[in-house]
């Protein structure tokens, strides 16, 4: 990351990364979900992300935000410009600063589509719990000038986003706030001038720190929006529990290479046989742990590991 970089993410508590993916490998990637139209899942009802009708961000009210997971695993080729997320070499560089060497993937992906009308999603994350605790699970911090994120998302943008159309939107700086933030604010109903509605295009990839108060706008552009949504932890960290081996059946076939199988691994630390990459998204190697103390472990706990 440069040093316009670094700072803008520290002050702002979100980048964008401009033209990660060009406009082949974008068409790619919505062919490929085109190809499951079928499989998404609309939020109705209950499930609905933006409020009652009339509320701010609740769209026309009836169209909801619509779901889909499962592209790590696609067959036909389709997954693969999917999986490049894990370790690419625009990418890995910007996953190094913001949650270390032997990063981890910790959500599996998800398609976010939002038609004209769609719901938005109320403001979540955040650095203070309602109750005005510290957040840990989410927290960041920035020390001898250095980044530290409990976790980050990373979306790559499959459409254009203008500020106002809706989409994706930010608190800056509130990754750091002393404050829980307001209900008020929390549904887009007080401050909006606090809130940021930042341009996105296609093959753009977004980052953020998830201790940064952040949501989702009704969508107002006459075209799709969607977005495929990745998250990423340090090596020691999990917050969710859907990782390897409780993945899908496939997805960690012949075709998945090493370094991606390295952003696979459940939490573990490096130092404890966890393979790394270099910054240009290579396998760098394991950092082994000595044979005779895995030994002696297997005899006390009956396990390679303590």
């Amino acid at each position: 990351m440069t040093p316009e970089e670094k700072f803008a993410f520290d002050l702002t508590g979100y980048i964008v990364v401009k033209g990660v993916y060009d406009a082949d490998e974008v068409k790619r990637m919505n062919a490929a979900i085109d190809k499951r139209a079928s499989e998404i899942v609309e939020r109705k009802g209950r499930l609905r992300l933006g409020g009652s009708a009339g509320d701010p961000l609740a769209g026309d009210g009836e169209t909801g935000r619509a779901d889909l997971g499962g592209m790590l695993a696609w067959s036909d080729g389709d997954c693969d410009v999917f999986r490049s997320m894990l370790a690419h070499e625009k990418l890995v560089p910007y996953y190094h600063e913001l949650v270390g060497e032997g990063y981890r993937m910790d959500h599996l992906p998800l398609m976010i589509q939002q038609k004209t009308g769609a719901d938005g999603f109320v403001f979540h994350g955040g650095r203070m719990n309602p109750d005005g605790t510290w957040c840990q699970e989410l927290a960041y911090t920035c020390e001898g000038g250095k980044l530290y994120n409990q976790l980050i998302g990373v979306s790559v943008a499959l459409s254009d986003t203008m500020p106002g159309d809706g989409g994706f939107c930010i608190i800056p700086g509130s990754h750091k706030s002393s404050f829980p933030c307001p209900q008020a604010i929390l549904e887009y109903k007080s401050r909006q001038d606090l809130v940021v509605n930042p341009k996105i295009e296609a093959g753009d990839v977004l980052i953020f720190t998830e201790a940064a108060t952040h949501g989702t706008m009704a969508w107002k552009a006459k075209h799709t929006r969607r977005a495929v949504l990745y998250r990423f932890a340090p090596s020691t960290y999990a917050y969710g529990r859907s990782y390897y081996p409780t993945w899908p059946e496939g997805t960690e076939d012949e075709n998945m290479t090493d370094a991606q199988r390295a952003v696979l691994q459940p939490p573990h630390h490096v130092r404890l046989d966890r393979t790394t990459l270099t910054d240009r998204g290579e396998v760098a190697g394991t950092q082994t742990r000595d044979d005779f103390k895995k030994e002696h472990d297997a005899k006390v706990f009956g396990n390679k590991y303590f």
